[in-house]
């Protein structure tokens, strides 16, 4: 059996309203639901009993969504968010204009690279890219595909 789609991504985030504030600017509108959730359902589906996490919702492209959320119980701790340890992931967002985006989220954004990446070989080839680090450190790629899209066939 395959899937069918994809809902959502998730990130836990230590201040939901910076996050809110971060994510708006970065995606253009602001998130579609924002609730403290406190419901016993919550907590067995987590595996942490009494579970309390305020939570935002974002559109985003394809009948998907992005959720943050703030763990309110228990409390949250804090995880090295570099990319290359074990379960980091990154959040990957098609851009039609990576310049532009870069100019826009300067001095919002900690960019990885002073400047976007040319994709030199690969199935992106001839696509430009970078990583930029959200407000709690969470990895977003910025991908401006080449022209025709990325060829997994190369």
């Amino acid at each position: 059996m395959k899937f069918s789609a994809l809902d959502h991504v998730g990130f836990s985030v230590a201040d939901l309203d910076r996050s809110c504030a971060f994510y708006t600017l970065l995606l253009g509108e602001e998130p579609v639901l924002r609730k403290v959730w406190d419901v016993g359902y919550v907590g067995g589906i987590v595996g942490y009993p009494e579970t309390t996490m305020d939570v935002a919702i974002f559109n985003m492209p394809n009948a998907t969504y992005l959720e943050l959320m703030q763990y309110l119980v228990p409390p949250p701790g804090q995880v090295d968010m570099e990319t290359y340890n074990a379960g980091n992931g990154h959040l990957c967002l098609v851009t039609e204009d990576i310049d532009h985006d870069y100019e826009r989220l300067d001095g919002h954004a900690e960019f990885r690279s002073p400047e976007a990446i040319d994709i030199p070989w690969g199935p992106y080839k001839g696509g430009r890219v970078c990583y930029l680090r959200d407000p709690d450190g969470i990895s977003v790629e910025l991908m401006q595909l080449p022209p025709g899209g990325p060829d997994f066939e190369a």
